[in-house]
């Protein structure tokens, strides 16, 4: 089982220090939803945790201390630990299926591998642009290039940001699929309400610090801190 840990890992922005000393545990079947407001560092902790940020502190993989080892440490990390973009990344000069493949050859894999299907997409997707589908088909394909590299951990930031209500629900229900297979999973988002029944802790940051964790339940029912409170606050509800 793979298993990633941070420990006071502080992440570095041109010279600025936009994360400050967070602990986190990541492993294959455990799933963990990282919260908090815009522009409080959830997207900088994540490129860290793959090294596209600079980050001081201690991140292991499996045992294994990443912070300051060459690439090709980190190369073997990658492989096991995806991260999946919003679907505004996806290269609109490939197609769908030159996009998964891709990542599938990067991996140092072969064969089209079952991702599309995984995601809930046909393959005869596989030919057409991301110019020619639907947001939620866009960002399934982002998901699909995540997982074509068979990882055993995903990262999953913000993919239910740029999407409607309904199209959200449709991809957390991927997710939550996928964890049932085994896969980890870390879920980054800011809406509260999309983490029941598909994280088991939460972890909630404000200003670049951790302020709140706790099992998703205790954190959702009764919040500890004012940020968390008005995520809460913020969540949807019919009159």
């Amino acid at each position: 089982m793979v298993e990633v840990v941070a420990r006071g890992l502080s992440v570095w922005i041109r010279g600025q220090e936009v994360v400050r000393g967070v602990d986190l545990e990541l492993s294959g079947g455990a799933t963990v939803g990282l919260v908090g407001p815009s522009g409080c560092g959830k997207s900088a902790l994540v490129r860290a945790l793959v090294g596209l940020e600079r980050a001081t502190g201690s991140l292991t993989v499996d045992g294994v201390e990443l912070i300051g080892a060459p690439a090709a440490v980190w190369m073997q990390l990658r492989r096991r630990v995806q991260l999946c973009w919003q679907a505004g990344a996806l290269d609109e000069n490939l197609t769908v299926g030159q996009i998964v493949e891709e990542a599938r050859v990067l991996a140092g894999m072969r064969g089209r591998g079952e991702a599309l299907a995984r995601v809930g997409l046909d393959e005869g997707l596989r030919t057409r642009r991301p110019s020619g589908l639907s947001g939620g088909q866009r960002q399934r394909v982002a998901l699909a290039r995540a997982l074509a590299a068979e990882p055993a951990i995903l990262l999953a930031d913000e993919i239910t940001s740029a999407v409607d209500r309904p199209v959200a629900w449709g991809l957390v229900d991927v997710l939550r699929g996928l964890v049932k297979e085994g896969l980890g999973l870390l879920f980054i988002t800011h809406d509260l309400s999309l983490l029941p029944g598909t994280v088991e802790q939460v972890v909630v940051l404000a200003d670049g610090a951790v302020v709140e964790r706790g099992t998703a339940a205790q954190v959702l029912a009764a919040p500890q801190h004012a940020v968390t409170r008005a995520l809460r606050a913020a969540v949807p509800r019919l009159p």
